[in-house]
């Protein structure tokens, strides 16, 4: 079934998607944070426990999220068409590249052990988002 980006569906198929492939978050190691997506104006929430992503929601005080990946929308979709087109995000829209190079894609945190946790576990979270490959997803 065919799922909108950006949108709510969209992390909650992914969310899915961590329960589905559990193998693959497993061996990433555990993941225990709440952090944020900045898609525009748009602020999604998205919790994660162990292996799994427990929750996503819409809107939320990012004062009580880890940290916050801020970027305009068209560089998100262009991270998920590469997703798409490469089964996982191509070199030039890692979350790695995105947070470092050109400072395109901001990190946003109220302390350093928000910032330290991005980090920690910044190939859950890439992985999270390289989980799109296995969805029919409508950019729009």
């Amino acid at each position: 079934m065919p799922v909108r980006f950006p949108s709510l569906e969209f992390f909650q198929a992914l969310q899915q998607r961590t329960k589905q492939d559990h193998e693959v978050f497993e061996k990433l190691g555990y993941c225990d944070t709440r952090f944020g997506v900045r898609i525009g104006d748009t602020l999604y929430s998205i919790s994660f426990e162990i292996y799994e992503c427990v929750e996503v929601g819409l809107g939320g005080d990012p004062a009580q999220l880890d940290f916050v990946l801020a970027a305009p929308e068209a560089l998100w979709k262009e991270m998920i068409e590469s997703i798409r087109k490469h089964a996982g995000a191509g070199i030039d829209h890692s979350l790695n590249t995105l947070t470092h190079l050109g400072d395109v894609m901001k990190v946003q945190y109220e302390d350093s052990e928000g910032h330290d946790k991005f980090y920690r576990y910044m190939a859950t979270i890439q992985e999270f988002f390289d989980q799109a490959r296995h969805l029919d997803v409508i950019v729009h």
